[in-house]
């Protein structure tokens, strides 16, 4: 493709992805499209003299063959990719045909980038590619943004084609998207996707590269899943998860039925068990409850005897009450006369009150005058009193003016004398070089703590190396101390990482098991089997680091292969299974008959997790052992066993077999002589080694406890001098101070004096006026002196007068006053009798009602008491109680609850814990029944569901399978072989399955499509083939398929290109990218085809129109008929 380079000039900033001018796939040009992708050059190549001729006459096909009219792109295919800074390009821009697009190019030019393009540009995660997991990976290497556009071809709610792009920081793995120049979020522009029925994530429609493998492995439960969500219409892909819910749902229900039928008949069982016990219970229940209901009845008798003690007060009151009504009507003159009397005593009272009122208001007013008189007496006393002050503030006034004119005459000594100099310069220099010495000593000290420091942690190295050197001495005298040497000689970083990890244990918070490198954990009893064992082991498998769970590997490699520990050459590896996963692939017998003694797992001992390490990295559970060599008809039986590698002797063999040519092949090499799991003596070298780098590590160690003492006693000194100088400092700076203060207190004494000065003045001011304030206060004196005397003479006089006056007054209304209450008496003691006697009837009347009320209320609160007791009881306890209500007394109900009481001590009392037992299961078994009811009718609401769903789902299943059948089946016989694909069906719609069928030879039958069966060429062209026969069903706009053919014999690869090229240029079917590196000669072309030659590299010119790829097809087809005419 003429353009694609990764070295190119960058686009502007203002370019528009959507509308940059490209260069298509062979030479042409095109604008943006507009519903219609069209190429109006791409059919057609120059020939050398001048003319045109299609593609289909280039291919040895006429023009009259076929007619072509290309069709415009469906409604979401692709009209236009764009990308810039994208995996391996600078720049580069895609222009697909609407039916299949074929991009070719040698491998590492980018083909499989478009791929990655579509996906990523419509919004998908990186996951659906299998590759990178981060999307700042997919940003070209020395950039650091990339930029994807894609243009989809408009659907009938699109006024425009929708063009969508992407901006991909690399830093935080960022995106940024727009649709159609407008922000949108990723969510927005998957959602603009699947309106077109785009589906990223269905392997059946877009499969990358390195996903196809994953693909193949799909189970046919997945496999119809992701046919479903491809082929079906989208409520077909419902009503499966529907189904697949509501058997789940029926398999529930049919458990829980069979659960609670079993509980309920075990609760009938126990039930009738304990029926006779119960009835006797109740039977005496009934008994108890009549002794309660005959005991509650007490209020009842209570209250008809009050009722019968009420009708008698009643009685007793209403004649009680006549008698008073007639006596009050015999006294009645006789307490008018009285009542009269009472009036008239009455109102001279009043006016008696109103007399003695008018004596306290005289009296008041008394009192004002002589307060009034007592006041003017204080003001004089006050006046006199300010006169005396004036005269004392006179002399203290002179007193001041003495006082200020001394202080100001010693202002005027002082300011004769001058202050000394400061002389700052002087000052400035003596602090500077007391600094300087201070300054020497701060640096000096950090310097001599660093060294301190320095010498303290070298001392605590060289203890902790003396600790290692001691301890690896000790080590060489035991067998786990050499394996530990040993692996510190191998790996001095992973020795460092076990270490860490050993004393780090306990804070990592580990949630499984980890393990040391085999040379730790690991063992072979018998030396001589150690070369068995090792020659099929890796460098890095001895010392390999095991955990039983991924997130711990996670955390340790974090740990140690992070900045805390910064290691490098360390191995962790996380065991996939348990030891017992990995099978010999032959039994003991099968082994023995083949020539072989044992497997290489045999003779190793270890941790489980340790030697499934091993297993799984080494394939231990598969090497095979033999002591001595095979014959030659053992050596032919091995090649046909599952054994792939095994030791015979003292040789190593390893066996490739090439299942697609028959073929196999056996590498023989000598063992190499083991060195992890052998006894090694002591090492007498090493140990000497040690001694003396013990002995050198020791004298390190004094020397830096010496430079330590020496470094300590030189701070000492320079903390001396800094104090030393710090105290100069201080001396010389109070003493400048000082002076400072003098002078400042010399250039002050001016202002001072002024200011004693203005206060002397003021002070004589105030002398001079003493005088007329004094001449001011005696005025005011003799006017209140004429004020008292006026007040004495008349308003004084006039007041006793009045209150002479009202004195008299009062005393004439208190004598009447008396007179009256005197004849108010008198009449009083003559009708005391007959008021003792109205008292007593009246008396007699209130104890009555009183009397009344208490048995009043006395019934109500028994009846009030009643109510509640009787809405808490049965009808059977109402009942008794209405028959005791008829008996007279209190004692007979005593006896007839005596007379039940004994009945009761007749029986004996049941168990109530065995009755309370019997209740609750006879509400469980209530309880249990109501369940199996509703359990019943949700199954068979359940049943009914899946029916009707079924009944419409299965038909058209089988109708959609039946036609991808067709499609493969056809694909098949197009190439002179057969395959099939069906519904395997189960009672379980989470089981239902695809089977695909296929036969590669005429003497086979068909068989299910499986890794073990076909190889893997037969595997890819049956994959291709199934996709293909989803083409005409897909909903999906397109379809993507990378590098399918890999695995491909020529021959298969020819058929499947061109059965893919009939069907994928069909009218009315879905845009198609396949994506190869492969080019076989003479593969047929359909002129609906687009082929995409990819051509990038560093060799690319700097501008891509000097690459014509017309050119170079003009100059070969003249090359060709030159060759041909010769």
């Amino acid at each position: 493709m003429p353009g694609l380079k990764r070295l190119s000039v960058a686009l502007s900033e203002d370019d528009e992805l959507s509308d940059a001018p490209s260069q298509s796939s062979l030479g042409s040009k095109r604008a943006r499209y507009d519903g219609n992708a069209r190429d109006e050059s791409s059919g057609s190549v120059r020939l050398p003299n001048g003319s045109h001729t299609s593609r289909a006459v280039q291919n040895g096909h006429s023009p009259e063959d076929e007619e072509f009219v290309e069709e415009p792109h469906k409604p979401g295919s692709i009209v236009r990719v764009k990308l810039k800074n994208f995996v391996t390009y600078t720049a580069a821009e895609f222009h697909p045909g609407p039916s299949l697009n074929m991009v070719i190019g040698p491998n590492g030019t980018g083909k499989s980038t478009l791929v990655c393009a579509i996906c990523l540009g419509l919004g998908w995660d990186p996951k659906n590619l299998g590759r990178a997991k981060d999307i700042g990976e997919f940003v070209k290497h020395g950039s650091n943004e990339a930029e994807i556009a894609i243009e989809l071809a408009a659907g009938p709610q699109h006024g425009e084609n929708p063009v969508i792009y992407r901006k991909i920081t690399k830093q935080g793995n960022k995106s940024k998207f727009e649709i159609n120049g407008q922000s949108a979020t990723q969510k927005k522009v998957v959602k603009l996707a699947k309106e077109f029925s785009i589906q990223i994530d269905n392997l059946c429609q877009f499969l990358p590269q390195d996903r196809v493998v994953e693909f193949s492995q799909l189970t046919p439960v997945a496999l119809l899943r992701e046919t479903l969500r491809a082929a079906a219409p989208e409520h077909m892909v419902v009503w499966h998860e529907q189904l697949k819910d509501f058997r789940s749902e029926e398999k529930r229900l049919e458990i829980e039925h069979t659960k609670e039928d079993a509980h309920l008949r075990q609760l009938q069982t126990k039930q009738n068990a304990t029926r006779e016990d119960v009835e006797r219970h109740n039977e005496r229940e009934k008994h108890v409850k009549r002794f309660n209901a005959l005991k509650r009845s007490r209020p009842i008798i209570e209250s008809n005897m009050i009722k019968k003690q009420l009708a008698v007060v009643g009685e007793e009151r209403d004649k009680a009450k006549l008698e008073l009504d007639q006596l009050k009507a015999e006294v009645a003159p006789i307490r008018i006369a009285q009542e009269a009397s009472r009036s008239y005593c009455d109102q001279v009272r009043v006016i008696r009150d109103q007399r003695e009122a008018h004596v306290g208001s005289a009296t008041t007013q008394v009192h004002k005058l002589m307060a009034d008189f007592k006041a003017g007496q204080d003001t004089i006393t006050d006046f006199s009193t300010r006169i005396e002050a004036e005269k004392t503030g006179e002399k203290q006034r002179r007193q001041d003016v003495k006082r200020l004119e001394g202080v100001i005459a010693s202002y005027d000594r002082a300011m004769q004398e001058r202050p000394v100099e400061v002389d700052e310069a002087a000052f400035i220099e003596q602090r500077k070089q007391f600094r300087a010495i201070m300054s020497v000593s701060e640096r000096r000290d950090p310097e001599l703590l660093e060294e301190m420091t320095n010498c303290i942690a070298q001392a605590n190295d060289i203890k902790q190396v003396i600790q290692n050197q001691e301890n690896s001495r000790k080590n060489l005298e035991t067998q786990s101390g050499q394996q530990a040497n040993l692996l510190q000689r191998v790996s001095s970083d992973t020795a460092r990482g076990w270490n860490w990890i050993q004393k780090n244990l306990h804070t990592l918070k580990l949630q499984g098991e980890v393990h040391g490198p085999p040379i730790l954990t690991c063992s072979v009893e018998n030396p001589r089997f150690a070369a068995i064992v090792e020659n099929h082991l890796r460098p890095g498998d001895t010392t390999a680091i095991t955990c039983t769970n991924g997130q711990d590997a996670q955390l340790i490699s974090k740990k140690l292969l992070g900045p805390e520990m910064g290691l490098h050459h360390v191995s962790i590896r996380t065991v996939p299974r348990g030891l017992a996963y990995y099978r010999n692939p032959l039994t003991r017998e099968e082994l023995r008959e083949l020539g072989f003694e044992g497997w290489a797992l045999d003779y190793i001992q270890g941790p489980d997790p340790v030697l499934a390490m091993l297993c799984d990295g080494a394939g231990l559970h598969r090497a095979a052992y033999a002591p001595n060599q095979l014959s030659e008809e053992q050596h032919k039986a091995v090649e046909q066993s599952p054994i792939a590698t095994w030791i015979a002797g003292r040789h190593k063999y390893r066996v490739t077999r090439r299942k697609e040519y028959g073929q196999t092949s056996t590498r023989v090499v000598p063992l190499v002589k083991a060195k992890y799991f052998t006894d090694q003596p002591v090492d007498m070298q090493k140990r000497h080694e040690l001694d003396e780098a013990i002995q050198d590590s020791k004298t390190k160690l004094a020397e830096a406890q010496k430079r330590h003492a020496q470094a300590k006693d030189e701070q000492q000194e320079e903390k001396l001098k800094h104090a030393e100088a710090k105290g100069e400092i201080e001396n010389i700076t109070k003493e400048h101070n000082q002076k400072k203060k003098a002078r400042v207190e010399w250039d002050a004494l001016p202002n001072k004096k002024a200011e004693k000065q203005s206060e002397l003045d003021i002070l004589l001011d105030i002398m001079r006026q003493t005088g007329n304030r004094v001449l001011d206060i005696k005025t005011k004196l003799e006017k209140t002196a004429h004020k008292l005397a006026s007040i004495m003479a008349v308003d004084l006089n006039k007041a006793f007068s009045i209150l002479r006056q009202a004195d008299e007054n009062l005393a004439e209304a208190e004598f009447r006053l008396i007179e009256a209450e005197s004849e108010v008496e008198s009449l009083e003691a003559e009708n005391a009798n007959i008021g003792r006697a109205l008292t007593a009837k009246e008396e007699l009347v209130k104890q009555l009602n009183a009397q009344k009320k208490s048995l009043r209320d006395q019934h109500n609160k028994i009846a009030r008491n009643l109510n509640g007791i009787m809405e808490t009881l049965s009808e059977e306890e109402r009942t008794i109680m209405a028959e005791a209500s008829e008996l007279p007394t209190i004692e007979d109900l005593e006896n007839e609850i005596a007379a039940v009481q004994s009945r009761l001590e007749l029986m004996a009392e049941g168990n109530p814990n065995a009755i309370r037992a019997y209740e609750n299961r006879e509400r469980e078994i209530e309880g249990t029944q109501k369940k199996l009811e509703e359990i019943a009718e949700e199954q068979e609401k359940t049943k009914d569901q899946i029916k009707e769903i079924r009944e419409q789902w299965e038909p058209q299943l089988d109708g959609l399978v039946r036609k991808i059948s067709d499609g493969f089946s056809h694909n098949f016989a197009q190439i002179n072989c057969a395959g099939q694909v069906s519904v395997l069906k189960d009672e379980n719609f989470e089981n239902w399955s695809i089977q695909i069928e296929v036969k590669f030879r005429e003497h086979e039958q068909l068989s299910v499509l499986n890794s073990q069966r076909q190889s893997g060429g037969e595997r890819a062209v049956s994959t291709i083939f199934y996709l293909m026969a989803l083409q005409d069903l897909a909903r999906s706009p397109f379809r993507v398929v990378d590098e399918i053919n890999q695995g491909m014999d020529p021959r298969n690869e020819r058929m499947v290109h061109e059965r893919m090229v009939d069907i994928a240029c069909r009218e009315r079917t879905s845009q198609y990218f396949l994506i190869t590196p492969k080019l076989l000669n003479d593969l047929k072309f359909h002129p609906k085809m687009k082929i995409h030659c990819i051509a990038s590299g560093e060799h690319m010119p700097k501008d891509h129109h000097e690459l014509d790829f017309k050119k170079l097809a003009d100059e070969a087809i003249r090359t060709r008929l030159g060759t041909a005419a010769a």
